[in-house]
């Protein structure tokens, strides 16, 4: 039974690690045939599915998300999220709270996100990594004015947490991209 696959997502991982179709294919472990009727049809078996979304080291589920948008190292989302991340990695946690948007700011005070940011990010360690693993862009999300909002997610390692995960929420403001949520587990 054939899987639909977002053939637009498997050109451009293909084409940001510069790989040819036959590339791809070797690596994967798939036909040539197969790669092509990926990117022309957006069909394949789940087994390909699963093999091509192991070829580019991605959740297989990340192949089907229409909204899954691949970041290049100057978009400004990844940049601006970069940037807040820092801040938040040098312990500069009420800087931090000052270049959030608007809507994160109404929720919490400077001060009182100084102290929560503290008490999950100290016991943590420095920050040894960070890669992005994904972002989605979205027009509404639950419990929040609709607006341009991109969600980035974040594998993290620490000095005393191997793995983590970092989910940021940014939205498209006057201002620029804003942080306007962040998780980390």
């Amino acid at each position: 039974m054939d899987e639909m696959i977002n053939q637009d997502i498997v050109k451009k991982l293909r084409s940001e690690k510069s790989w040819s179709q036959e590339h791809l294919a070797l690596v994967s472990g798939i036909s040539l045939r197969t790669v092509q009727r990926v990117e022309n049809e957006g069909k394949c078996s789940l087994d390909s599915k699963k093999a091509i979304a192991s070829a580019f080291d991605i959740d297989v589920k990340l192949l089907t998300a229409s909204n899954m948008v691949i970041l290049s190292p100057a978009d400004c989302r990844l940049v601006a999220a970069l940037n807040w991340l820092s801040l938040v990695d040098e312990g500069e946690y009420e800087s931090s709270w000052h270049d959030t948007g608007e809507l994160f700011q109404s929720r919490i005070g400077s001060l009182d996100w100084a102290e929560k940011l503290r008490a999950v990010r100290e016991p943590l360690g420095k920050n040894i990594s960070r890669s992005i693993k994904n972002c989605t862009d979205h027009e509404s999300l639950p419990g929040v004015p609709d607006a341009a909002y991109a969600v980035l997610d974040f594998e993290s390692v620490y000095d005393q947490k191997c793995n983590s995960l970092e989910k940021i929420t940014l939205v498209n403001s006057e201002r620029g991209w804003r942080v306007v949520g962040y998780f980390i587990q």
